[in-house]
């Protein structure tokens, strides 16, 4: 029955094909709970299954079960009642197009508070967790795209694409996910050019400057941090901050102390012209806690450990408690800065403690890998150090797998 179903969702006979939103309408359940019927999920309700073959016309030859009592009034009213089945198929189908071809302003002012509210979830959120509400939320607005809205609506919900794009973007890099988070941040420079909007276009390419960063890509991140700031032209905007604090960090690890200093001193002019709502714990935004903490990790880069001490402090001061992953990686940069200055025990003792003061679901991704590459950068003659022993043994503790959902985040999406 459940293929039979499928067959005459899909291509009915004398009625127009019915979305699987519509056909699971008139039977009274969900559209999983179609999907799984059509799927050969066995029926057993009799009742349901008479009423639901009759709804969608099928013929009873095509069937295990009679559709109508044999006495001579059934058959003689036979025609009347398909008739009156595709009659109601046809008018049906009419009213799902007409209530549902566009999408009321309501909806996407909905919707953009819903994006808001993932964009402040960056900040705190486990990033497992909040890879599944997103993919979630990402399909939702691919289906409303699908019912092929006005203009207007459509521009608005490709908008809304390339935030929630560049939010998996921004994750995947959180979970050191490198190859994902590229492909999520292609999908989200198509949507983001496609919406015609250069802040947005300027900040999906401040995240693939950064999944380029985190890649190990140093020179290509700066390129494309770069390409942001160029997009942005002379408008102070959220990505142009970000490009310029990356492009800062970037150089630093190259060496490049002159150009370093210089793309830090234009994230903090762009940041001085941010307005008020811009200025915000969110992904979508920008301030002071971010800004030092950028220049922090550049200048610990650059080894100026003293100065680069003095940021992280700064930042920590404002950055909220919640804020468990900027607040972690500014103490690995501490921890690095000791290393380097010839402290190593207690550079070590410090990157231990604060990993091992981590919940274990959120020692992974970027965490682990500036953890492990500080464990690295010791020296051999130093590595039978009890801290430092202690740093490998905590590294190598077990962390909480992330949550289901990266298999099928691993491609390209086109719309």
């Amino acid at each position: 029955m459940g293929r039979v179903i499928a067959a005459y969702r899909i291509h009915p006979h004398h009625v127009p094909p019915l979305s699987q939103e519509t056909v699971a309408g008139w039977m009274g359940i969900t559209q999983t709970q179609l999907s799984r019927i059509e799927s050969g999920e066995p029926i057993t309700d009799l009742t349901k299954l008479i009423r639901w073959a009759q709804l969608l016309g099928i013929p009873e030859e095509l069937l295990w079960f009679r559709l109508r009592p044999s006495d001579g009034n059934a058959t003689s009213s036979g025609a009347t009642a398909t008739t009156m089945r595709r009659l109601e198929a046809l008018r049906t189908q009419a009213t799902h197009l007409l209530t549902t071809s566009d999408v009321s302003p309501a909806s996407l002012d909905d919707w953009d508070q819903v994006v808001e509210a993932h964009g402040r979830a960056t900040r705190s959120s486990s990033p497992s967790l909040l890879l599944a509400d997103l993919a979630h939320d990402f399909a939702d607005v691919q289906g409303l795209l699908e019912r092929r809205p006005s203009l207007r609506a459509a521009r608005h919900l490709t908008r809304l694409t390339a935030q929630l794009a560049g939010l998996i973007n921004l994750t995947l890099i959180k979970l050191s996910e490198p190859a994902a988070a590229r492909a999520w941040g292609r999908t989200a420079r198509l949507a983001a050019d496609e919406a015609g909007d250069v802040a947005l276009s300027a900040w999906v390419r401040a995240q693939d400057a950064y999944t380029l960063f985190y890649g190990g890509a140093i020179q290509e991140a700066v390129t494309v941090a770069k390409k942001a700031q160029t997009i942005a032209r002379r408008t102070p905007c959220v990505g142009a901050a970000l490009a310029a604090a990356l492009e800062a960090r970037a150089h630093a690890v190259l060496g490049c102390s002159a150009d370093a200093n210089a793309a830090m001193a234009r994230a903090e002019a762009i940041l001085s012209a941010l307005g008020p709502d811009d200025v915000t714990s969110s992904a979508f935004g920008y301030n002071e806690a971010q800004l030092r903490f950028h220049q922090g990790n550049a200048l610990t880069h650059l080894h100026d450990t003293r100065l680069a001490i003095e940021a992280g402090d700064l930042a920590l001061d404002i950055y909220p408690t919640g804020d468990y992953l900027d607040r972690t990686l500014i103490h690995l940069d501490r921890a690095d800065c000791l290393i380097h200055d010839g402290h190593i025990t207690e550079g070590a003792a410090h990157a231990a403690d604060v990993f091992l003061n981590l919940p274990p679901q959120h020692r992974n991704g970027l965490i682990a890998q500036r953890a492990r590459e500080l464990a690295q950068m010791i020296p051999s003659r130093h590595q039978a150090l009890p801290a430092v022993r202690d740093l490998g043994e905590v590294l190598a503790l077990p962390a909480k797998p992330p949550a289901g959902g990266l298999r099928l985040l691993h491609h390209d999406h086109q719309h």
